[in-house]
């Protein structure tokens, strides 16, 4: 998708709880990932594994979705406290030609690539001892023109039930069966204001869903047990939890 604000949409485009259908923005494909082989050690291979947004190759650049951007800015943090402060050492973690950073010491610090003229005590650029230092060639930077306001409001056009319905739609026979089906086994568990509610949230998505839903729930066996517990939770002020 272009750059834009797409007044087009009925939805904003950064709104993460919405889709961008294929058909509408093609794919474009960037690259191959192979997978050739199990993890031959699974503590080493997977659960050390330190996967980050924050870790682009030419041609990427960060998306303008707030929650992917809270995502880039954590991802780091959290991995340094899960793994350690050089997880990127790990082989698991670490480019094919090695990581290059100013970190020095810490847990399961193993670098011993200092080239002969690398100060390995420096950690900090820049240096007139020694050390790292960034490199320049960069490429070209991506630069988006932005204005406007910054505001903490909800989004204009968040479009609630538009998507859900034809989301459902373009699902086949099977997976709209087996949708139903867990829909309904597991509000049958819950009190009738709020199957109701969710059978309405169905509807205005699309009528056959709400429907099928509302006659799975019908058609399910009623548990004498759940309906005391419901109706003494009445009584005690509690509608809402019969438990």
């Amino acid at each position: 998708m272009e750059e834009g604000g797409h007044p087009e949409l009925d939805f904003d485009p950064l709104d993460p709880t919405k889709l961008w259908y294929r058909d509408q923005f093609p794919w474009h494909k960037v690259g191959k990932m192979v997978l050739n082989e199990n993890p031959k050690n699974f503590h080493a291979e997977v659960e050390q594994s330190a996967f980050g947004t924050g870790v682009l190759v030419d041609g990427l650049d960060f998306s303008d979705d707030k929650l992917l951007q809270g995502r880039t800015y954590s991802y780091s943090d959290t991995q340094r406290y899960r793994v350690g402060p050089n997880y990127l050492q790990l082989p698991i973690n670490s480019p094919l030609k090695g990581i290059r950073t100013n970190q020095n010491g810490g847990q399961m610090d193993y670098r011993t690539d200092y080239g002969e003229d690398k100060n390995p005590h420096i950690n900090y650029e820049p240096s007139l001892l020694g050390g790292y230092t960034e490199d320049q060639n960069n490429g070209q930077e991506h630069e988006p023109y932005v204005e406007g306001n910054i505001v903490r409001e909800p989004i204009d056009r968040q479009n609630n039930f538009g998507q859900a319905g034809e989301t459902y739609r373009r699902l086949n026979d099977w997976e709209r069966d087996d949708l139903i089906n867990n829909l309904v086994g597991a509000l049958s568990q819950c009190h009738k204001d709020i199957q109701n509610q969710m059978i309405e949230n169905f509807t205005k998505a699309d009528e056959e869903y709400g429907k099928r839903v509302a006659e799975g729930l019908n058609s399910m066996p009623k548990d004498d047990k759940m309906e005391e517990a419901v109706h003494n939770a009445e009584q005690m002020g509690h509608p809402s939890d019969p438990y």
